[in-house]
């Protein structure tokens, strides 16, 4: 891409971006959560956390470095933070198994993708818990929402407090 790419150039890339975003978790979320018991584990469990924390990584050196117009970054952001992470949250709690290798209480995808939900949004029903090493992605999963739901709302200030600003400075003066 050029180094001045036009509007729609910038909002083609964005929306490329976001919808490879919800594929990579939705396809990862389905591949993960279905592991047999068998294939399940504490290894598997482990691999899919160290690929969760360098995505985490990439992505928000992504966001800092790489997407200039801040309209860009809060619909990556919102796609991202609402959808992408705890479906890779559910991923990674599926990886470990289910039957209480993990969560307790969690039986499918379903319940795990549930579970993901509560703690990155830290409404903590309690009707399932997390064990083990799961308990630590659990806290992280936690902090991982806090910061970036804060980040997204912080973002929409900023894009809409600009916007009335230049609306204000644009609108002609007021008569008395």
């Amino acid at each position: 891409m050029s180094r001045n790419p036009s509007t729609s150039d910038e909002w083609r890339t964005t929306l490329i971006a976001a919808l490879g975003l919800v594929v990579v978790s939705v396809l990862a979320y389905y591949l993960l959560s279905r592991l047999t018991d068998a294939a399940a584990g504490v290894t598997v469990g482990t691999i899919s956390t160290a690929g969760l924390a360098i995505w985490l990584f990439s992505q928000t050196w992504y966001h800092m470095t790489m997407v200039h117009s801040a309209r860009r970054q809060l619909l990556l952001m919102g796609i991202s933070f609402v959808q992408v992470v705890p479906f890779l949250f559910a991923a990674v709690y599926g990886a470990f198994g289910y039957y209480d290798l993990c969560v307790l209480g969690a039986r499918s995808p379903a319940d795990a993708l549930y579970f993901s939900y509560v703690t990155f949004t830290t409404l903590g029903f309690g009707d399932l818990l997390p064990v083990g090493m799961c308990r630590f992605i659990a806290v992280a999963e936690a902090i991982t929402g806090y910061v970036l739901l804060g980040l997204l709302v912080a973002a929409a200030v900023g894009v809409y407090g600009r916007d009335r600003d230049r609306d204000e400075q644009a609108a002609p003066p007021e008569r008395i």
